[in-house]
C-alpha cells in the first residue's frame, strides 16, 4: 500500500492538469468577484456588495465553479492509467485491486482537499483585494462551516471518482461528471415540485443543493450535521458501489 500511495503521489505531483484546474478554480473565483464588484460599483457602496474577505470565503466553493473543475481534473488523473494501460501492469506485480483502488482514492481525496481548501484562502484575499477584511469573525463556528463544505466538497470527488473508476474512459467520464450535477438538479427542481404538496425536498439531498445552504454564517446546527450526514453517505454509497463493479473486471 505504501508503494502504491508513493507512485500515485509521485503522480499527482508531475500532474499538470492539477496545476491547472487549481489556477482556473481561482482565476474563475477571481473574474467572479471581479464582475460583481463591476456591476455594483455605481450602485451600492463596495461595503455592501457582499465581496468582503470574510463572504467570499465563505461563499468560494458553492458556485458550482470548484464542482465542474474537480469534475474534470478527477477523470483525467485517475482515468490516465487505464487509458495507457499502466494498470495492467501494476496488477501483474501483485497488488490488490482494493489497494489500488484505495490508493487512487485517497490521492482524489488530497488533490481536492487542497483544491478546496486554496479556493477557500483565495476567496477571502480576493475579498481583502476589493473590499475589506469583513466584519465577521473567523471563530470556531465559521471554521465548522467551513470544514462541512470541505466535507461536502470530498463527497462530490468521491462520486466523481466512481464514475471515472467505473467508466476508465477519460472523455467519458468528464462528460458524465460535468453533465451529471446539472441535470441533477433540473430532475430533482421537478421531482420537488411534483412532491410540493407532500412537503417532499428530494433537492435538499443533493451535494450542490447543501453546499449552497453552507454558505452564509448563520448555517443552523442541524443543517451541518445534515450535511455531514450526507456527505458520508454519498461517499460510502459510491466508494463501495465503484468497487463493487470493478473488483472482476479484466484489464
Amino acid at each position: 500500500m505504501g508503494k502504491l500511495l508513493h507512485f500515485e503521489f509521485h503522480k499527482l505531483i508531475r500532474q499538470k492538469s492539477f496545476y491547472i484546474c487549481l489556477a482556473v478554480a481561482v482565476a474563475m473565483l477571481f473574474i467572479s468577484t471581479y464582475t460583481t464588484y463591476l456591476m455594483q460599483k455605481d450602485a451600492v457602496d463596495v461595503s455592501q456588495m457582499g465581496i468582503d474577505g470574510m463572504s467570499v470565503m465563505i461563499g468560494a466553493v458553492s458556485g458550482g465553479t470548484l464542482s465542474m473543475v474537480i469534475g474534470v481534473f478527477v477523470p483525467l488523473f485517475v482515468c490516465e492509467d487505464y487509458v495507457s494501460g499502466t494498470i495492467r501492469n501494476i496488477v501483474t506485480r501483485g497488488y490488490t485491486r482494493l489497494g489500488i483502488f484505495s490508493a487512487k482514492l485517497i490521492a482524489v481525496l488530497f488533490a481536492s482537499a487542497i483544491m478546496t481548501i486554496v479556493c477557500m484562502a483565495a476567496g477571502y484575499l480576493v475579498g481583502v483585494l476589493f473590499c475589506a477584511p469583513g466584519e465577521q469573525p473567523f471563530d470556531a463556528y465559521t471554521v465548522k462551516i467551513l470544514l462541512c463544505q470541505l466535507a461536502v466538497m470530498l463527497a462530490e470527488a468521491s462520486l466523481f471518482y466512481a464514475i471515472s473508476t467505473v467508466l476508465q474512459k477519460t472523455g467519458g467520464a468528464i462528460a458524465i461528471c460535468l453533465v451529471l450535477p446539472m441535470v441533477l438538479t433540473i430532475v430533482l427542481a421537478l421531482a420537488d415540485t411534483a412532491l410540493a404538496e407532500k412537503e417532499i425536498q428530494l433537492s435538499g439531498y443533493w451535494l450542490e443543493r447543501i453546499n449552497g445552504t453552507l454558505a452564509v454564517f448563520d448555517v443552523k446546527s442541524e443543517d451541518m450535521k445534515k450535511a455531514l450526514l450526507t456527505a458520508l453517505s454519498y461517499f460510502v454509497v459510491t466508494t463501495v458501489g465503484s468497487f463493487v463493479a470493478i473488483a472482476k473486471k479484466e484489464y
